[in-house]
């Protein structure tokens, strides 16, 4: 068996073939298209949570909160979710963990902020009007009501209020 040498920079390459979520991205993948695309992505889902995802400037489609944040806005959408596996004949071997989706017009869709997709439900009830708008659910008095004080505005629902308009609330 013949032995050969690998300089500390081949080294480096080889070992950044292997990296998984959740490491620092190489100089070179870095620079990537697909880097491009990650930026891309983490600025939107900045501006869409109000949240500073650090991938928006660094292009590191393997940083966990980014994976994390891309699977939950996917989730929110009704978009597939697919989680990357060795040999899945989808994402590349070594991809492990990173989020994607094969429902790439879903997702473009889902991030094109000049289309609105809002429903108002004015029916429901006698003292809120509900309203659905690119995927969040909001709510407002209705006026002279007990609540058109506290509620005169569109309110994003959250927490116990937002899983009761899911529910009961159609669209």
């Amino acid at each position: 068996m013949k032995k050969f040498l690998v300089t500390e920079e081949e080294k480096k390459h080889i070992m950044g073939l292997y990296e998984k979520v959740g490491d620092q991205l190489t100089p070179d993948m870095s620079k990537s298209p697909r880097a491009q695309d990650t930026k891309r992505f983490a600025t939107f889902l900045n501006q869409y949570y109000k949240i500073n995802l650090p991938s928006a400037t660094t292009g590191n489609w393997k940083d966990q909160d980014y994976n994390d944040t891309f699977k939950k806005f996917l989730e929110e959408k009704g978009i597939s979710v697919h989680i990357c596996k060795t040999g899945d004949g989808y994402c590349k071997d070594g991809d492990d963990g990173e989020v994607t989706t094969k429902e790439i017009d879903k997702l473009k869709q889902a991030m094109n902020p000049t289309q609105t997709d809002e429903k108002i439900n004015t029916t429901h009830d006698n003292s809120f009007d509900y309203k659905l708008s690119n995927g969040k659910y909001y709510f407002k008095a209705k006026p002279n009501t007990s609540y058109s004080k506290k509620y005169p505005n569109w309110t994003e629902a959250k927490g116990e209020g937002l899983n009761k308009i899911k529910e009961r609330v159609k669209f």
